[in-house]
């Protein structure tokens, strides 16, 4: 799907530059890395923390551009109330979707809440876990590869630069 139908004043696709240099491999779509993102059961969450990074698994929704993150672990919360700053990315090593951007607000959407629940086919209890985290992307790199450690190398790549506002969450 098109950025632009997310509200996105500008959305340029870059080249990825692999080992320092830009990549000469095929653009990668769009609509696979939304797909990706939209399909993945896991988000692996990095918050900036003193002393070492906090890479957590959580569950969420990609909605409108943006990931609505479930982040339970009190660690992570207070990382990321402390300094937004997050990069997040998908279990594949092959088929690689990363998205840096910040933490924005934390979220009682309903629609992404009900978004959630569809997804996962559960109820999601804002007084239990705590509100979704709200994460506005502002680059988002991706790649695939034809095999592991780049052996086979890669085969497309992409880089996204997301710039202006998204929509508001809720």
């Amino acid at each position: 799907m098109p950025l632009a139908r997310y509200g996105w004043g500008v959305a340029e696709q870059e080249r990825l530059r692999l080992y320092g240099q830009h990549s000469n491999h095929l653009c990668l779509e769009w609509g696979w890395v939304d797909g990706q993102l939209a399909e993945a059961g896991t988000y692996w969450v990095v918050a900036r923390t003193h002393g070492h990074p906090h890479p957590r698994p959580v569950w969420g929704v990609w909605r409108n551009c943006q990931l609505y993150l479930s982040i339970g672990t009190p660690v992570t919360r207070r990382a990321v109330a402390a300094d937004p700053a997050v990069t997040v990315h998908l279990d594949s090593g092959t088929d690689v979707v990363i998205v840096e951007g910040r933490a924005i607000s934390y979220a009682e959407d309903h629609e992404a809440i009900a978004d959630y629940d569809r997804k996962y086919d559960w109820t999601y209890d804002v007084s239990e876990y705590g509100p979704l985290t709200c994460v506005e992307p502002e680059t988002i790199l991706a790649w695939r590869t034809a095999g592991w450690a780049g052996r086979d190398s890669f085969q497309q790549t992409g880089r996204w630069r997301l710039t202006g506002q998204g929509p508001p969450p809720g």
